[in-house]
């Protein structure tokens, strides 16, 4: 019987998964107690940090090649609005949820990652389909990418026993489907 684990993901997938948990991370700070804040706020940097990475080293580069002039475009605006999300996460991680714009800058950050999300979602991925791509293979790289640096930043084990713990503590969330690993 083969699993969802023996399945490699589309690129397209992968990149979904990690819009959705972005979204659930956010929405956890939302609704967090005042001592939660700062420790859901490195948490929603680093994985932003890790998710632009994996798309500015592969997924980016793999799709201009294989777009047309107008969908790179595309590329050119998601490029910046990777660059103003980094310049929050910068002013987030030198403050405390004790500053007083805390909340507003990850409110913020929050609000440009929605946007991004379903600029990619809705314009550029649909491109990025249409175009000749293996995206399988590059599914797997930006897979294993992500592992590596998540591993690198001691994130694996605490995503994925952390995303688990806060599904079971909030049953609006539903199960988590066996198999699947949070970023």
């Amino acid at each position: 019987m083969i699993s969802d684990e023996d399945i490699a993901p589309d690129a397209l997938s992968v990149l979904r998964r990690d819009h959705r948990l972005a979204e659930e991370l956010f929405a956890e700070f939302a609704r967090s107690a005042p001592q939660q804040l700062d420790p859901l706020a490195r948490r929603i940097c680093k994985m932003l940090r890790v998710h632009t990475q994996i798309e500015e080293e592969l997924f980016y580069p793999a799709v201009s090649r294989a777009l047309t002039a107008e969908a790179t475009e595309l590329l050119e605006e998601a490029r910046r609005e990777h660059q103003q999300a980094k310049e929050s996460i910068v002013r987030i991680e030198s403050m405390t949820s004790e500053s007083p714009s805390f909340v507003d800058e990850v409110d913020m950050l929050s609000k440009r990652v929605a946007e991004h999300v379903a600029a990619e979602e809705q314009e550029l991925f649909p491109a990025v389909s249409a175009a000749k791509l293996d995206l399988n293979a590059l599914g797997v790289a930006l897979a294993e990418r992500r592992d590596t640096l998540l591993d690198v930043l001691g994130l694996h084990g605490d995503d994925e026993e952390g995303a688990a713990n806060q599904r079971e503590t909030h049953p609006d969330r539903g199960p988590r489907p066996i198999g699947t690993r949070d970023f």
